[in-house]
Formats: structure tokens, C-alpha cells, sequence
């Protein structure tokens, strides 16, 4: 664990920040039914979106950066931050729910690793009443 020092409090909220990242990544993981069914959906790829996408709820949410802030912070486009923003949880778990029935299925207009961080998140704040 790195040590914090005065007037070294970046550091401490970039650990915070991920800190709080990895608990809506293990909870999007959960929801998702652990990574047993990510391997058996052969969605692999989901793994990192799904990090990026906690990370960018976590920053959206607890410390109300701006998609331009986030997007900067993270070196990935501001278009994309906006699409994990944006993104329906409801209509993520919708998609995850077709998916698992048809295997032809296509995610239209839905950012599923936006939507799983978000109902993560949501699950998350309402246990800790944040």
C-alpha cells in the first residue's frame, strides 16, 4: 500500500477512486452472474469495458467530474464517457436476459458495460445509502 503523505492527497483520491471502481466492477461481475458466465458467454472483452465503465461511474457520481474531466483523466474519448453515462441499465440487463436465449441477439443502442456499472453502482449506493 503506497503511503500517504501531507499535501499528497491526489494520490489518496486516486486510490479512493479505484477503491470504489473495483467494488462496482466486482458487483457488475455478480450481477452478471461471476466470471463462470462471462467465460461461457464468451464476452471476455466485457472485462475491461466493465472496469472503465465502474471507473467512470465512480468518478461521474462520488467525486462529480465532468465527462470532459473524466475522459482527459482516463485518456479514452469523451464520446464514450457520454455513452457509459447515458447508458439504460434496464435495457443492459434486457439485452444480458435476450442473450442468454438467443445467441444471434444484437446489442442495439446499448452500452451493456455502462449499463451493468450503472445498476452496480445503484445497488451499491442503496446499500451504503450514499
Amino acid at each position: 500500500m503506497q503511503e500517504v503523505i501531507p499535501g499528497n492527497w491526489g494520490n489518496l483520491q486516486n486510490f479512493i477512486e479505484d477503491e470504489l471502481a473495483y467494488k462496482v466492477f466486482e458487483e457488475s461481475l455478480r450481477i452478471l452472474g461471476g466470471p463462470r458466465k462471462i467465460v461461457l458467454l464468451q464476452r471476455l472483452t466485457w472485462v475491461s469495458s466493465l472496469l472503465e465503465a465502474a471507473l467512470v461511474i465512480v468518478l461521474r457520481e462520488i467525486f462529480d467530474k465532468t465527462a470532459e474531466e473524466i475522459a482527459a483523466e482516463l485518456g479514452i474519448s469523451t464520446n464514450t464517457v457520454r455513452n457509459i453515462l447515458r447508458a439504460d441499465p434496464e435495457r443492459a440487463l434486457q439485452y444480458l436476459e435476450e442473450k442468454m436465449k438467443d445467441e444471434e441477439a444484437e446489442a442495439k443502442g446499448v452500452h451493456v458495460a455502462g449499463g451493468l456499472a450503472k445498476k452496480a453502482f445503484e445497488e451499491i449506493r442503496s446499500r451504503l445509502k450514499l
